[in-house]
């Protein structure tokens, strides 16, 4: 399983494509952000930098060594800029509340292009289920 955290985390809303085309997250071990793939970051600040209420809010996108790009919305925090190299399991952020958002939690997401559609099933590509409820990815630091 790859999911953004450490340890135990819980799913609070689940894909359904279009209409929620990620995983909402919440980390019950830790509230750090870490890269689920190796890659290059694309894009890192707000979705819209005049309105911090909008969208993800703060969040960073990864694209992928396979060419994916890799969302993680609402941050609090952001601690890679575009352009840095990241592995699995570096740390990219804090989870957070901002943009659209009613409780602080990373929502995860992949696509095949930089842009809104498209997004792929991140349950299957991540091996996080596709139902709420609390889960161990078995990493520690």
């Amino acid at each position: 399983m790859d999911s953004p955290y450490m340890g135990k985390f819980r799913v609070t809303q689940e894909f359904k494509g279009r209409s929620h085309d990620g995983l909402d997250l919440v980390g019950i071990d830790s509230k750090e952000i870490h890269s689920t793939v190796n890659g290059i970051v694309h894009y890192a600040g707000w979705e819209n930098p005049a309105n911090h209420f909008q969208g993800f809010g703060l969040y960073v996108c990864i694209r992928s060594n396979n060419g994916n790009f890799y969302y993680f919305g609402h941050l609090s925090e952001i601690r890679v800029k575009s352009g840095d190299t990241v592995r699995i399991t570096d740390v990219i952020g804090v989870e957070g509340s901002t943009g659209s958002s009613t409780g602080s939690h990373c929502h995860y997401c992949a696509r095949p292009e930089f842009s809104y559609g498209n997004a792929y099933n991140i349950s299957v590509l991540s091996g996080i289920p596709n139902a709420l409820g609390v889960y161990d990815d078995g990493y520690r630091m």
